[in-house]
C-alpha cells in the first residue's frame, strides 16, 4: 500500500458544520467540509477534498483526491480518484482516472474513467450510467 506523505497540521482546512460558503472557493493541501459550499470548489494539485456526512456541496467540484461521505449535486473532475462510501451521494457526472463507490453509495449521473481526467465532465452522450435512481451498492 502506498504511504501518503505526511501533512502539516497548519496545512488542513476544515469547514464547520453549520458553516455556509458561497461563491468559487479553492483548497490546498487537505480539506475537510462537514458544513455547506455553493459554487464552483477548486482543489489544487495534490490536494484531497473530503466531503464528511454532514458536508453538502452544491456546484462542480475539481480535486486531485475527492472522498465523499456526505452529498455533492454537481459534476465532480478529479485528477486521481473520486471515492464515495456507503453514506455518500452523488448526483451529477463523475470523470476521474479511478472511481470506487462502496455498498449503499448514491450515484445518479454519468461516470468517465480513464487518463483523460483533466478534461471537462462528461456530456450527455459520453460515458457509462446508472440509471436514475438506481444505487451503486444495489446492482
Amino acid at each position: 500500500m502506498r504511504r501518503l506523505p505526511p501533512v502539516l497540521e497548519s496545512a488542513i482546512n476544515l469547514v464547520a458544520e453549520g458553516t455556509r460558503l458561497e461563491g468559487k472557493l479553492r483548497f490546498e493541501q487537505v480539506s475537510r467540509v462537514h458544513g455547506t459550499l455553493v459554487g464552483e470548489v477548486e482543489a489544487g494539485p495534490g490536494s484531497t477534498l473530503v466531503i464528511a456526512e454532514t458536508g453538502c456541496v452544491e456546484g462542480n467540484v475539481s480535486a486531485d483526491i475527492l472522498l465523499v461521505d456526505g452529498f455533492v449535486r454537481g459534476d465532480i473532475v478529479a485528477r486521481t480518484r473520486v471515492s464515495v462510501s456507503g453514506t455518500g451521494r452523488v448526483i451529477g457526472n463523475i470523470r476521474a482516472p479511478k472511481v470506487s463507490l462502496d455498498f449503499g453509495a448514491w450515484f445518479e449521473g454519468r461516470c468517465s474513467t480513464g487518463t483523460d481526467a483533466g478534461s471537462p465532465a462528461p456530456g450527455p452522450d459520453s460515458g457509462a450510467s446508472l440509471s436514475p435512481g438506481l444505487s451503486a451498492g444495489s446492482a
